[in-house]
């Protein structure tokens, strides 16, 4: 019987750095991170961070890696009468987007006054070699504080087209060879002859190696960053006589 030798790679979840508020009811809301943002607010039995108004500032720094396209996203909802007021976004203090409603833009979702709205935001960036931190801030406009205000949750940091590296000797060093989400075949002639380690970073992805001389022949995964393993040696490619 043959036994075949294969390195699989499977992003089975959405890669997340963060997430934040994303349970329908619980602490977790308010144990979010984000300054003056120790406030939770309940619409049809769901948890906001918020309800804010009156010119509120909410900040939060988040960790990414470099040079890695990032996206971070969010669910903003408007509560109440809103009259064409916003809530501007700022990524380093620069600004970015800014969400403005009138007072009857969407339904009557948390029995106020007037209608409530979801509104879904994403934002996508890269940071540069050496930089890890960024810091995003939301600040609104609005004035009358008994009958408008806002909200956010489902707040998720997510890293879009991964790469898996793998290298040839202990502690992420030697010959890299690099695997990316949407290109996880790759050509036998491309593989290093030894592994030594794998850096995975976020969790949702598994690394699969199975071979008759690695751990017994017995596939082995793995969810987390190697150091250093026992030497594998995937096989030479050899030329079909």
């Amino acid at each position: 019987m043959t036994m075949i030798s294969f390195i699989k790679i499977l992003f089975i979840e959405p890669l997340l750095i963060y997430k934040g508020c994303v349970e329908p009811t619980g602490s977790e809301c308010i144990n979010n991170g984000w300054t003056n943002g120790n406030y939770v607010t309940e619409c049809q039995g769901i948890n906001y961070i918020g309800a804010f108004t009156g010119g509120h500032r909410i900040t939060k720094t988040f960790w990414s890696p470099s040079q890695k396209l990032m996206k971070l996203s969010f669910t903003l909802a408007k509560f109440d009468s809103w009259d064409y007021e916003s809530v501007f976004i700022y990524k380093d203090g620069q600004e970015i987007d800014r969400i403005t409603h009138g007072p009857f833009e969407g339904i009557n979702v948390c029995q106020n006054l007037y209608p409530d709205l979801l509104d879904y935001r994403s934002y996508f960036y890269q940071l540069p070699q050496g930089q890890n931190y960024i810091t995003f801030s939301l600040v609104d406009n609005l004035q009358a504080d008994d009958i408008e205000s806002w909200g956010i949750r489902d707040i998720k940091l997510q890293l879009i087209n991964h790469c898996i590296d793998f290298y040839s000797e202990c502690n992420y060093q030697g010959q890299l060879w690099r695997v990316c989400q949407g290109n996880q075949t790759t050509s036998i002639r491309q593989i290093p002859f030894k592994i030594k380690s794998i850096y995975i970073l976020v969790s949702g992805v598994q690394v699969q190696i199975k071979d008759p001389q690695f751990k017994g022949g017995i596939k082995q995964t793995y969810t987390t960053d190697q150091t250093c393993l026992d030497d594998y040696h995937f096989p030479k490619y050899e030329q079909p006589i």
